[in-house]
């Protein structure tokens, strides 16, 4: 079967293929997302072949399980496909199981050729959630479409962070500064480098300029847009940064800045009573648009402590306690539960000794907070995202302390020792903190993270051994989401290139831009004498190809809009472009060069 991407248990595959028609009908409650997604998926089908009923059916009757047998789990994700050759059956033993056997459906036979076949399959963990910003009104159509990529691979959560790129009706003041603010870290690629990391002494917080898209939308917009998420299966939980990530409170209230001789303060002050007035006043905002199981309070990056007049001389761990403690419990009182980042909760050092974590660096004035680790309520949800240094003994701690945990920033299939971390860790977040638009996800690995770590997390048998081997078939999916994203028509190419430079993400107001990454072009000539220009973008569809330079170099910013492949004489590059004009014949291509760079067509022709 070439489309088998996830470890179904396929308990039957006789090999019997056969084409479906567009013409197959669909019965299920209209009520279900799973009945309007079936009809979506099966009108994109070809209107040749056999039209076929297509069945959902919440549960599993009794016949079905016996089928199932021994695999069968009581999970309220599990679901199951059988394809006969007179009809299609689908199980889920919830609404959102019966959207994961479309999902099935939909990556296994997307040409319209089916098999024959009985699947039946659950996650093996519970939480498969993706961490974004909220999108920018330019950036709605991206967010929907990264919704459905979710879907495909079957997560079923998303933390939006909101911040001030919500419209706040009391406190519009937020909305006015946060769009001034980002405006400034926009004026060009390099301002928030120079702001985080060049201006002062002290250590700032990451910049998230990029969130609403430097803007911000209306509380309607944004329940629009939950809805969305939630009609197809999501838990939506808002992300509203507490004491740290602050920048867009304290912007517009430096009343409320920790450190007064700081021009672009991003914590407030956990002494002054009207910090949590405000706070408390846009969480009650946000919590109206999501009405929220969960709240993540953030309290990532808290490096700006006891700085202003009323915290001079406190201790910071009672005061970040104290400040955890007094928003945790107002949540609780309204039916929310909090979760948090929990590095502050790890005392690491890197191979050179530097001390990162809640270890603490008067060097660079980050205060120690590892004390804080016994005592964050236990209630807290701990969001690790230092699970490159932390050990499975000292996650193990937390949990023993009495908290849930869940991975974050997290591509799963580099979690080294997996199988050795603790079970309670029941899934986690890929993180995105920049642009939905698709060329910024396949760039910031946003897509290769979220297929990976879709793999990962349905899988029961995953360990980190085997992370060789998932390479591969997450570069063979990424490349044919992306040829099917053109259309039928499709050129192919196949180049290299002895350019070299650095690449790095785009986020934190960092963004692409055609001066620094454009080679050049292929000028594709017809049989007409019209021409076409297709762009040759370094660190999109081509990079480094000399083994000197690249060897262990990363290509994953490349998967997508091409296919990188090991040769002997190096890296080369098969790359995808949509023909913009497929009825006519082409007679060459020829490059033509923008930056002094030398790039080698290898072959070229419609796929």
């Amino acid at each position: 079967m070439n489309n088998l991407f996830f470890d179904y248990i396929l308990l039957r595959h006789e090999d019997k293929e056969f084409p479906v028609s567009s013409a197959s009908t669909v019965s299920g409650d209209p009520a279900w997302y799973a009945t309007e997604y079936l009809k979506d998926t099966l009108s994109a089908l070809p209107s040749e072949g056999k039209a076929l009923p297509f069945r959902l059916t919440l549960g599993f009757p009794e016949a079905v399980r016996e089928k199932i047998g021994s695999a069968f789990s009581d999970n309220e994700e599990a679901y199951a496909v059988e394809v006969r050759e007179d009809a299609v059956e689908l199980y889920g033993a919830t609404e959102r199981g019966l959207i994961y056997a479309v999902s099935t459906v939909k990556l296994l036979f997307r040409d319209g050729i089916f098999e024959t076949l009985f699947l039946y399959d659950y996650p093996d963990k519970s939480v498969r959630g993706y961490r974004v910003f909220t999108p920018g009104e330019q950036n709605f159509d991206d967010f929907r479409s990264m919704v459905d990529f979710l879907v495909l691979y079957k997560f079923n959560t998303i933390i939006i962070e909101v911040g001030g790129a919500m419209q706040y009706e009391k406190h519009p003041e937020v909305n006015a500064k946060w769009v001034e603010f980002c405006e400034e870290m926009h004026r060009s690629p390099y301002e928030t480098d120079r702001v985080e990391h060049k201006t002062y002494p002290w250590t700032k917080n990451a910049i998230h300029a990029d969130n609403g898209g430097g803007g911000y939308i209306s509380k309607a917009q944004l329940k629009e847009l939950v809805g969305y998420c939630r009609r197809r299966g999501f838990e939506v939980i808002p992300e509203v940064p507490s004491l740290s990530h602050c920048d867009y409170i304290v912007q517009s209230h430096p009343e409320l800045n920790e450190r007064v001789e700081d021009a672009y303060p991003d914590h407030y002050c956990p002494s002054n009573p009207a910090s949590y007035e405000l706070l408390f006043e846009l969480q009650d905002e946000i919590i109206e648009v999501f009405e929220p199981k969960f709240m993540n309070i953030g309290h990532d990056e808290a490096y700006t402590m006891c700085c202003c007049p009323r915290c001079k001389g406190k201790n910071p761990v009672d005061l970040y306690i104290a400040d955890i403690t007094k928003i945790n419990d107002r949540l609780n009182s309204i039916g929310i539960r909090a979760m948090m980042w929990c590095e502050k909760t790890y005392e690491v050092r890197l191979p050179n000794g530097w001390p990162i974590g809640g270890v603490g660096n008067m060097m660079v004035d980050i205060p120690r907070l590892l004390e804080c680790a016994d005592r964050i309520p236990a209630s807290v949800i701990l969001l690790d995202w230092y699970w490159v240094h932390a050990t499975p003994e000292m996650q193990q701690k937390n949990i023993d302390r009495g908290h849930d945990m869940l991975y974050g920033n997290v591509n799963a299939a580099h979690i080294k020792e997996y199988r050795r971390r603790p079970k309670e860790i029941a899934g986690g977040f890929v993180s995105n903190w920049g642009s939905f638009e698709p060329e910024y996800m396949q760039r910031n690995v946003q897509n290769f993270d979220l297929t990976s770590t879709a793999y990962v997390f349905w899988s029961k048998t995953y360990d980190t051994a085997d992370q060789s081997a998932l390479l591969p078939k997450v570069t063979d999916v990424l490349a044919a989401n992306y040829k099917d994203g053109l259309g039928k028509n499709v050129i192919r190419v196949l180049h290299t290139t002895d350019y070299s430079v650095a690449t790095r993400h785009f986020y934190d107001g960092y963004y692409i831009t055609d001066e620094e990454w454009l080679l050049g072009n292929y000028e594709v000539c017809y049989d007409d004498g019209t021409t076409a220009l297709l762009p040759v973008k370094y660190g999109y569809n081509i990079k480094g190809s000399d083994l000197k330079v690249s060897q262990g170099a990363d290509y994953t910013s490349v998967i997508g809009a091409c296919k990188p492949c090991l040769t002997e004489n190096g890296m080369t590059f098969e790359a995808y472009y949509s023909d913009p004009h497929p009825d006519r014949m082409i007679l060459s291509m020829t490059y033509k060069p923008i930056k002094h760079a030398s790039v080698t067509l290898l072959e070229y022709g419609r796929a």
